[in-house]
């Protein structure tokens, strides 16, 4: 019998889950669908990343349930990342766009998350992950400054514009 406790850490586990497969499944098949190289390495990354982190919190249903994960389609269909269709032609600023708002999403998530449990090694789990997630965040912004120019002044001999 699972009390109302248990319950909200079910629904907290199989949300953060569903999430998880679906980033890792997104970035998958973002790295399956570009040609580059080294971008491709990137996307492989973060899939794996994701994979790692689905992994973690699979260990902590069966740890606290006794059971192992049993994912129904249909909430796998609803945390897929939408928003651009991926395939060859998918342009990176616009897959970069969709990720960067799916990783600050996720870091809201964990974080909000983390504050609604009481359990401190379950809590400490989750501000993990939303510190893993924001430095996807990070990551993600620093690539799509990179392929827009961005920040390009601190390439300059700027040192003529610094005040004395």
């Amino acid at each position: 019998m699972v009390n109302e406790r248990q319950g909200e850490f079910m629904r907290i586990l199989a949300g953060a889950i569903y999430r998880e497969i679906g980033a890792r499944d997104f970035y998958g098949k973002i790295s399956d669908a570009i040609r580059n190289p080294e971008g491709k390495e990137k996307f492989k990354r973060l899939s794996n990343d994701e994979e790692g982190h689905r992994i973690k919190l699979e260990s902590w249903y069966r740890k606290l349930f006794d059971k192992a994960f049993v994912g129904d389609k249909k909430e796998l269909k609803d945390a897929e990342i939408k928003g651009i269709p991926v395939d060859e032609k998918t342009g990176a600023m616009a897959a970069l766009d969709i990720a960067i708002k799916a990783e600050m999403k996720a870091e809201e998530f964990y974080s909000s998350q983390a504050e609604a449990v009481e359990d401190p090694q379950f809590k400490d789990l989750l501000v993990k992950l939303a510190g893993e997630e924001h430095g996807h965040y990070e990551f993600l912004l620093a690539e799509r400054n990179s392929l827009t120019g961005g920040f390009y002044w601190f390439d300059m001999d700027s040192s003529a514009f610094l005040e004395d």
